[in-house]
């Protein structure tokens, strides 16, 4: 009863100041909203980091050219892989890739497609199943047979159907015909800077000879034997690479090596990074709403010292006005913590049309009206207990 009837008093005492309590409570507005969306940020790049590698091995690992200002030109080819497979005792698996966009025709469709010319090895290290047919053949790759497989999304842009009926039927790249024998899975994400999906893998002696002569992005995809193998497989890697490109000791490496595992926890410290930030920022908006929730409730405090001392004088304790004002304060800043959470929601589909890769997290609802109770308790608390604090003589003389 006693809870009840100083709750319906802080409603009444907020509602007959609307302008103010709304001003005051943009703060919170504001924070709460930058809160739910640094949540969402935070979950889709969670989402979006374990999209991006969710086709790649920890234990995987790529040879590639070194940056431009290294001064050196990349000649990762197709012998190192075969180099590297036959002599590395910490390596499962080796396989060059050698990549580009090309014109594939269909009949009278023609559409531009990732061409990736690889080895039997590239299906496994990518983990590539088949709706339909297979992956070529080894004996295939080395006899330079003219067949191709087709990445899912790849499959219906060339064929107007998700999973079409096309095994056996021909396609033309680069005026050549190539019989497609098998169509992948819809796998999402990447294969390192690949998207298999929207790529069609042929075998890598006829990309390099007949696709793509002119150019192409060559490296080379290695697995480590296991997670233990990664620094002692890299290390023969380096080994076998400075021996087969005749590097001498002291000289500068012509290649680049980098583990998959470097690179999740590089995106993950970014992610981090970006949480970091966008979530300090939502604390310094809060706490400056917080200042401003308790400026105002301080003014309150003073306009209303002689209700105060009235009160005081018919009978009301310290704690009743302690806790009427604390209320108020926390009435202020949970409003305004819902409308800043509708505002963040509401904001989610716009944030996400301009590109930005966010998912919801439920969770960040109950954190953002969890902050505001607590700033307004926090905030609330010194202009509640000054109220409190009030002799009533003085009070009632207040002008």
């Amino acid at each position: 009863m006693f809870y009840s009837r100083i709750l319906k008093e802080s409603i009444r005492s907020i509602i007959s100041q609307k302008s103010r309590s709304f001003l005051t409570s943009l703060g919170i507005i504001i924070g709460s909203a930058t809160v739910i969306l640094v949540i969402d940020f935070g979950e889709g790049a969670k989402q979006d980091i374990a999209k991006q590698f969710s086709n790649l091995s920890v234990t995987t690992i790529f040879v590639n050219a070194p940056s431009s200002s290294a001064g050196v030109k990349s000649k990762v080819s197709y012998e190192d892989a075969e180099a590297i497979k036959k002599e590395a005792q910490n390596v499962s698996l080796a396989a060059p890739v050698i990549s580009g966009k090309v014109a594939v025709n269909s009949g009278s469709n023609s559409v531009q497609l990732t061409v990736i010319g690889s080895t039997p090895d590239f299906q496994k290290l990518s983990n590539l199943s088949f709706s339909k047919g297979d992956f070529f053949t080894e004996e295939q790759e080395k006899a330079k047979k003219k067949v191709a497989v087709l990445g899912a999304t790849a499959a219906e842009e060339l064929f107007g159907l998700k999973n079409p009926d096309a095994i056996g039927q021909k396609i033309i790249v680069n005026k050549k015909q190539y019989e497609i024998i098998g169509i992948a899975n819809l796998k999402g994400g990447s294969f390192g800077p690949l998207t298999i999906d929207e790529s069609i893998f042929i075998p890598f002696k006829v990309a390099e000879n007949y696709v793509l002569a002119d150019g192409g992005k060559l490296n080379l995809n290695i697995s480590a034997k296991d997670l233990n193998s990664i620094e002692p497989a890299m290390e023969e890697i380096a080994q076998i690479l400075r021996k087969e490109h005749d590097i001498k000791p002291g000289g500068v490496d012509d290649f680049k090596l980098k583990d998959m595992g470097s690179n999740v926890v590089a995106a993950k410290e970014s992610a981090q990074t970006m949480a970091i930030l966008l979530g300090s920022v939502a604390a310094i908006v809060l706490i400056v709403g917080g200042i401003g929730i308790m400026n105002v409730m301080y003014i309150n405090v003073t306009e209303r010292t002689r209700e105060i001392g009235l009160r005081k004088a018919l009978g009301a304790k310290d704690k009743q006005i302690l806790t009427q004002f604390l209320i108020e304060a926390v009435i202020i800043s949970v409003a305004g913590g819902l409308i800043g959470l509708g505002l963040g929601l509401g904001l989610f589909p716009v944030v996400t049309k301009l590109g930005a890769k966010i998912a919801h997290a439920w969770w960040g609802v109950f954190v953002a009206i969890g902050f505001s109770v607590a700033v307004g308790v926090f905030f609330g608390y010194y202009p509640a207990k000054k109220a409190a604090g009030l002799d009533p003589i003085e009070a009632l003389r207040y002008e």
